[in-house]
């Protein structure tokens, strides 16, 4: 039979059949321009299939079929050479069973190590009581009251506030609500599945690129140590920044995340609840320009994407709103999108493009009054995913990360 024919028979395509001729562990008659396929042919063939089903590689059978075919009817399966290889392939295999079962004690060790996904932390983090004198209305320029609340361990989970002017914030499951957030029935739900599904669907090189990001933070950024120094991050949304950087806030600081994604904030107090500890952490939602805070509050600004992901949509660059809110020699910690060029259908709008590109980022930080102390930008990629969609073929783009110091002292 033709190789087409072998093929289909034996249930395998033909370029394997060809790799095996070329091992030469399957060896037809050549006649005129075709190969035919005897019944040697599906011996060969079967003792091929025998031999890598128990466990030997091509370059093993090529040998044994040697063995085989030369020693035909010399009593070579007695010999102690051709013996040899299968006891050996079953000391192999010894071996990789112990390997094996060591490795599945290990993996059931740490499995059995893992909290127990039906378990969950059942304390319930408040919006912590020292937060309250941060609380400002800009309107009447007066504190927030706590008029009615249900308070655990420190931590107000549901309440409401209220100042000289009688504006309201509110508090529930241990969030806290300003003005401006967004309807949740609007916003994209969030759960246990998020972080399983975005490293599954997101370009790796976007991932690295994240990753070396988190990295280079870790290694360079350093929060007040003072008591109750506050950090602001401006929009925590899938809470990269934070849950990789939890361990390194002084526990006597105070955490300000703000986002206007309420189901965000939701799943992010609750992945990180049984992690918190001591960390004081307010969550706080409600629009990036309207956050209710006294002036001149806030020590460390975390700026992780916030203002680049605010630019998709607005021409004005948020942390412009954000400096009233900071102390005379506040530290920025900066993460910005960048683009290295832009497509003739990109999906930045002209207004906003000053935003995404390096030197006009930079010179427009220096002119609010920071110096900056250090920068670093990642490797560009040109690839996202269906969560990263905002750069189309042609674009590249990298983060860029800057430390800066506010110096607004006369």
């Amino acid at each position: 039979m033709k190789i087409g024919e072998f093929a289909i028979e034996n249930k395998t395509t033909i370029d394997t059949i060809r790799h095996y001729m070329n091992l030469s562990l399957v060896t037809p008659d050549k006649k005129g321009s075709f190969y035919e396929f005897d019944e040697s042919c599906q011996n060969d063939y079967n003792s091929v299939i025998a031999l890598k089903q128990i466990g030997f590689s091509l370059a093993e059978i090529q040998t044994l079929i040697i063995f085989e075919r030369i020693g035909r009817h010399t009593g070579y399966s007695r010999r102690e050479t051709y013996r040899a290889f299968f006891e050996n392939k079953m000391n192999w295999i010894d071996k990789e069973l112990e390997r094996l079962q060591d490795m599945k004690s290990k993996l059931q060790s740490t499995v059995d190590s893992m909290p127990d996904k039906s378990i969950c932390n059942q304390d319930k983090a408040g919006v912590p009581l020292n937060v309250l004198p941060l609380l400002y209305c800009s309107e009447c320029q007066s504190s927030y009251v706590l008029s009615e609340g249900h308070i655990e361990n420190g931590g107000i989970i549901s309440g409401e506030l209220q100042c000289a002017c009688s504006e309201t914030l509110q508090i529930e499951d241990g969030i806290l609500f300003g003005k401006g957030f967004l309807d949740p029935e609007s916003c994209a739900d969030f759960d246990d599945s998020f972080v399983e599904d975005y490293v599954q669907t997101t370009h790796i090189d976007y991932l690295k690129n994240l990753h070396l990001s988190l990295q280079w933070a870790r290694n360079n950024y350093h929060f007040p140590k003072s008591e109750n120094g506050v950090i602001l991050e401006l929009g925590s949304g899938r809470g990269f920044f934070l849950r990789n950087m939890i361990d390194m806030f002084p526990k006597q600081s105070i955490y300000i995340a703000v986002d206007y994604n309420p189901n965000a904030h939701k799943w992010l107090k609750k992945s990180l609840a049984d992690v918190v500890g001591e960390k004081r952490i307010l969550y706080l939602c409600c629009d990036f320009r309207r956050i209710p805070l006294k002036p001149k509050t806030i020590d460390t600004l975390v700026d992780a994407t916030g203002s680049s992901n605010y630019a998709f949509d607005n021409s004005d660059f948020l942390l412009d709103s954000l400096i009233p809110l900071l102390k005379e020699d506040a530290i920025l910690h900066g993460q910005y999108l960048v683009f290295k060029n832009f497509a003739l259908n990109t999906m930045i709008p002209d207004t906003s493009r000053k935003w995404f590109k390096k030197n006009e980022l930079k010179s427009h930080i220096q002119n609010l009054g920071f110096k900056q102390l250090k920068e670093h930008e990642t490797s560009p990629i040109s690839e996202g995913g269906p969560k990263e969609s905002f750069f189309v073929k042609g674009e590249k783009i990298y983060n860029y990360l800057y430390i800066g110091r506010l110096n607004l002292k006369p």
